[in-house]
């Protein structure tokens, strides 16, 4: 039975092993015959508290006893007005003070993209080499991590831009000098391939993630708020892979103290359940 199941799973995924794990606790994800593997992955990232937490699984059992469903354009109900005050209690700057939900990292970063063109009525975006924000289309579009996500898609969504992201061991120069000379080749690209008047937002991971797990320099970030700021460009910091502690900090970007004027969140935020969210200023998401 179980193998003939498998053959009806799409083989689109790459896959690694074939562990078939029966439960989880913590760190542990153990199989049907007893054995108990350390989950270095933490489930893609998105465990932050552990495999079945027991205060996750009792809120999730306490819930699904009372309403699992409610239609967000409705009703409202009182986890979901709890949710919000709890988020805006642990933002990075209090200019974050509104947020549109969803179920996956992807579709957050699909959301930062319509906020941006929405609000600033400019077509195109910057994106940096070597980021990964999604798989959908959108945010396949922004992502250069591996050709292979691309192949057989093109043409993706236009109007994107790739600026360099300062990763000081590849580029064999020091990390101050290694930001400064990207964030030169981004006014660069500013004069000769797109007009900043043009361009809606930048997006960044501010740690780099699958494309190398690489933290920029302490001048990258406040300095590609400055561009921003220049040119009146959206900043969207993607904190899907970064937020909620895994830093040290609630968000990776409270190191650098720059304000993103949308931040997207997924994965940690809630320890393995479908959920993700925008933050932004009331003021940009009224637009």
């Amino acid at each position: 039975m179980t193998d003939h199941a498998k053959e009806r799973l799409s083989p689109v995924w790459l896959r690694y092993g074939e562990v078939e794990v029966e439960r989880g606790e913590g760190v542990w994800l153990i199989d049907r015959q007893g054995n108990r593997y350390l989950d270095f992955t933490s489930g893609i990232a998105v465990v932050s508290t552990g495999h079945a937490h027991p205060q996750v699984v009792r809120a999730v059992q306490e819930q699904a006893a009372k309403l699992l469903h409610g239609q967000a354009n409705l009703v409202y109900h009182q986890p979901l007005l709890e949710l919000v005050e709890a988020l805006a209690q642990v933002m990075p700057h209090p200019s974050l003070d509104t947020f549109f939900l969803s179920n996956s990292g992807a579709e957050a970063v699909e959301a930062s993209i319509k906020l941006a063109k929405q609000a600033t009525g400019r077509p195109n975006l910057i994106a940096f080499q070597g980021g990964f924000h999604g798989r959908t289309y959108g945010a396949l579009s922004l992502t250069t991590s591996k050709t292979l996500y691309r192949v057989g898609l093109e043409p993706l969504l236009g109007g994107i831009y790739f600026a360099p992201f300062p990763y000081p061991y590849r580029m064999a120069i020091e990390p101050e000098a290694c930001g400064q000379v990207c964030l030169e080749q981004l006014e660069t690209m500013l004069t000769t391939q797109v007009d900043p008047r043009t361009v809606a937002a930048m997006i960044v991971e501010p740690i780099l993630g699958e494309g190398g797990y690489v933290f920029p320099p302490r001048n990258f970030l406040p300095g590609l708020r400055a561009i921003c700021d220049k040119h009146g460009i959206l900043l969207i910091l993607d904190e899907v892979q970064t937020g909620f502690g895994r830093t040290g900090k609630m968000f990776a970007v409270e190191h650098t103290g720059v304000r993103p004027d949308i931040l997207v969140m997924a994965k940690g935020i809630a320890s393995g359940l479908p959920l993700s969210a925008i933050a932004a200023p009331r003021s940009l998401m009224e637009k």
